[in-house]
């Protein structure tokens, strides 16, 4: 079966082709995973991850400068469609690593070589040693979530948890972040964190915290639903004390960084729901075209074939709506932040929509944990809501385009 229709090139086709091959290698055992203990889960992610060095999957969005691959948004996408095709969760853990570095990467954009040779390299030299680095991405916290900025009634200011001081050479830094994708697995967690009470946001810096430091707590492990071998918890920082050097942005840049990231990482998010839908819709055809009822393969049954067409038409929309974008975002800069959310948006719906179809084609059997597609409603359905909920994206797609108007 062709595996996608907008026109990559045969350098990313044969990317694609060994990311799917290692992926599928491990299927087996990411679906036990799936049905395993969190301390399960945790070892058996870090062998994977291990195993990726051999084909220095985790330093592919690294740059070639720093040791890595240099690929960036489309190379990523490609990636992690190819891993969510087996497993969603997978592809959330790798997504999470580069979601981690993201600020980093951005940081030496703008010029800052010294966050590059300090951070950057040493990720890809520990990649190429096959030991290599887990990171995460942490803004999110109890009490602010995917809209980030809102206000309770009645208040002047958005509340936080989570502050950084300046004590002499060193930054403190103390609160909570929940729903932290790898934050129980991490080696280092960018952090965002306000400065100043009274500027909110707008004293917002970033700073790379390690999760050997003192004061770094992993209060819990969330019990999700489904990308359940991607582990997700709530993290605690209780006056962790680190470094300039550990500084990515200052006080001030936080917001923009968040912004810059946000834009650069929800179009590849919009992959990992591309790889589950592909995988329904090729479950769904494979089934419909060897399950034979009323005399004939299902296949042949009208109301069938429309689904099929349905799932293919739109499929086939969110693949070049994503690759377009991906491909823009390498090019132009500032990244569009609002074509970006409108890639993460629609695949994921697709997602729902083909994974859903899919069980409803198979029925009963569908509807078993016998066959994949009750797994793959499961992992769809993040994708509506990690990233920023799509409701939330469609009001930064709102605003864009209601300011240019």
């Amino acid at each position: 079966m062709k595996t996608h229709i907008y026109p990559l090139s045969t350098e990313y086709l044969n990317l694609y082709n060994i990311i799917r091959e290692f992926a599928s290698n491990r299927e087996r055992e990411l679906l036990k995973l799936d049905r395993a203990s969190h301390e399960e889960v945790a070892l058996g992610i870090r062998r994977i991850l291990r195993e990726s060095s051999s084909v220095r999957l985790l330093s592919l969005p690294i740059p070639e400068d720093y040791g890595g691959s240099g690929y960036f948004t489309l190379g990523s996408t490609i990636a992690l469609e190819a891993l969510a095709f087996h497993d969603a969760g997978l592809a959330t853990t790798i997504g999470a690593i580069w979601l981690g570095l993201l600020p980093l990467v951005i940081a030496n954009m703008l010029g800052r070589g010294d966050i590059g040779e300090r951070w950057l390299r040493s990720f890809s030299e520990a990649d190429a040693l096959g030991e290599p680095q887990v990171w995460a991405f942490a803004i999110t916290e109890p009490t602010a979530g995917s809209d980030y900025e809102r206000l309770e009634p009645g208040a002047s200011q958005p509340e936080f948890l989570t502050y950084a001081r300046r004590e002499g050479d060193y930054w403190v830094i103390s609160g909570r972040k929940i729903f932290i994708s790898n934050g129980p697995i991490a080696d280092y967690v960018t952090v965002f964190a306000l400065t100043d009470k009274l500027r909110g946001v707008e004293s917002m810096a970033c700073f790379v915290v390690p999760s050997r430091a003192e004061g770094f707590k992993v209060v819990s492990i969330i019990d999700k639903m489904g990308h359940r071998t991607s582990l997700t918890g709530e993290l605690a920082f209780e006056n962790i004390r680190i470094s300039e050097e550990h500084v990515v942005c200052p006080p001030g840049l936080g917001w923009d960084f968040v912004q810059l990231t946000l834009a650069y990482s929800r179009a590849p998010v919009g992959g990992i729901a591309l790889g589950i839908a592909k995988r329904a819709y090729f479950e769904a055809l494979n089934y419909a075209m060897s399950r034979v009822q009323g005399g004939k393969r299902i296949a042949e049954h009208q109301i069938v074939r429309e689904k099929l067409a349905n799932m293919y038409i739109m499929i086939a929309a969110a693949e070049s709506l994503i690759y377009n974008i991906v491909s823009r975002l390498e090019s132009e800069f500032p990244p569009p932040l609002e074509d970006s959310s409108a890639a993460k948006v629609y695949a994921s719906d697709v997602a729902v929509y083909a994974s859903l179809e899919a069980m409803q084609i198979m029925g009963g059997y569908g509807y078993t944990r016998d066959l994949i597609v009750e797994k793959l409603v499961r992992d769809a359905k993040l994708t509506q809501i990690y990233e920023g909920t799509n409701e939330i994206n469609k009001l930064t797609i709102s605003d864009k385009i209601i300011s240019r108007a």
